[in-house]
């Protein structure tokens, strides 16, 4: 019955844009001006193909139709006859209507998209892409660490909030090596999000932000948006930033991946810059992205499985210069592949017929829990499951 409901939405809105075609005045035009040169063509074929020999095909006079509307005159095929010639004035002047009509409708829908581009209203057309809703004081941070720890393939980042059109020029002019598009709307709506192309997206960035009104709490909105991202796709990764640590059982449930607490650190800063000079400015050195030295997440090499992390931090400083902090260990995802082998091959043929019919992957759309290991030790030894993480080095600022 779903997949029925499915079907029949899908004609639904196939009949709709159709009736919409229909009643657009320039399609009606369009198709009348067509359907005039045809009934011309065929008029000029019928008088011409008894006594022109260069009209003795349809082929002829369709290739004399086209000729002739592309306005190219090659003069190799011309009526002769004076049915003929008389005939081909009204097609002559029809065509020329006909393909300015299309060049100034062409025109104008081009310059349309490109105004509702301007100002956040297009669809976006990207896939793998990042998406960054909402709007503060740590968007040109988030922007650049997105740049900066994607290396040399850098995804497409799509903005999503209620600033000004001039306000998100700006921003995307102090990127001007990334393709930064923004979409302009509330990122709580649906029809914001699907937009924005959430879908197809590789993940999602959801900023702590008040709204339009600065009235609203942000971990509300929040909450609302990922309910709303998790509709639309189950295979999107969503980081959040939280101000409350309250609710991140509630942003656990609406399918958050990671969550950012904001000032989780300010009180360990604020002490160490006292108690231990030093290490907030390494801290801070070790977060900075404009020098190009950041933390990185990176596959291990596979030669490298079954090593001790102590060897690992040797390889890794031997052969790129860079510092190996710790591991990410990331469980595998379950797979229904792997269980559709047995004998019943009836049963197995079903449940995959049924998934595709769906749209869906036979791969369960549930993503493991994270581990995290700072220097786990020497004896560490390196699996499959294991990402590696490594503090890359910096840029040397040149003397000024």
């Amino acid at each position: 019955m779903v997949f029925r409901g499915k079907k029949l939405q899908k004609k639904l809105h196939a009949l709709k844009t159709r009736r919409h075609l229909l009643r657009d005045s320039r399609v009606r035009w369009i198709a009348a001006l067509t359907l005039l040169l045809v009934f011309l063509v065929a008029a000029i074929h019928s008088v011409e193909s008894a006594s022109n020999e260069r009209f003795r095909s349809v082929w002829d006079s369709i290739y004399w139709a086209v000729v002739t509307l592309a306005t190219v005159g090659y003069g190799d095929i011309t009526p002769q006859g004076s049915a003929g010639r008389l005939l081909a004035i009204p097609f002559i002047i029809t065509g020329v209507v006909l393909m300015s009509y299309m060049t100034a409708t062409i025109a104008s829908i081009l310059t349309a998209t490109r105004i509702r581009e301007g100002r956040g209203l297009q669809k976006i057309s990207l896939q793998r892409h990042v998406v960054v809703c909402g709007s503060n004081t740590h968007i040109f941070r988030v922007i650049g660490g997105i740049i900066s720890s994607a290396g040399r393939a850098v995804p497409d980042i799509v903005l999503i909030n209620t600033r000004s059109e001039s306000e998100n020029i700006a921003l995307i002019d102090r990127f001007p090596e990334t393709n930064i598009r923004f979409v302009n709307g509330d990122y709580t709506v649906e029809a914001t999000l699907r937009r924005a192309a959430v879908d197809k997206a590789a993940a999602v960035i959801i900023l702590s932000d008040p709204g339009q009104e600065g009235t609203a709490r942000p971990d509300d909105r929040t909450l609302i948006a990922s309910l709303a991202i998790r509709s639309l796709s189950r295979q999107v990764e969503i980081c959040a930033e939280l101000l409350d640590s309250a609710n991140e059982v509630h942003l656990r449930r609406a399918g958050v991946d990671q969550m950012v607490f904001s000032g989780e650190f300010s009180g360990f800063l604020l002490s160490s810059s006292v108690m231990t000079p030093g290490i907030t400015q390494a801290l801070r050195e070790i977060m900075r992205t404009d020098r190009g030295g950041c933390i990185q997440r990176r596959d291990f090499p596979r030669e490298m499985v079954g090593r001790t992390f102590h060897e690992a931090v040797r390889e890794y400083m031997d052969l790129e210069g860079v510092i190996l902090l710790g591991v990410i260990t990331e469980r595998k995802t379950f797979n229904m592949e792997d269980l559709l082998r047995g004998d019943n091959s009836t049963i197995d043929d079903f449940i995959r017929r049924t998934f595709e019919e769906a749209g869906r992957s036979l791969e369960v759309e549930a993503k493991g829990r994270l581990t995290v290991s700072i220097n786990p030790g020497k004896d560490y030894r390196i699996t499959e499951n294991d990402n590696a993480v490594v503090l890359s080095p910096s840029r040397k600022e040149e003397p000024a």
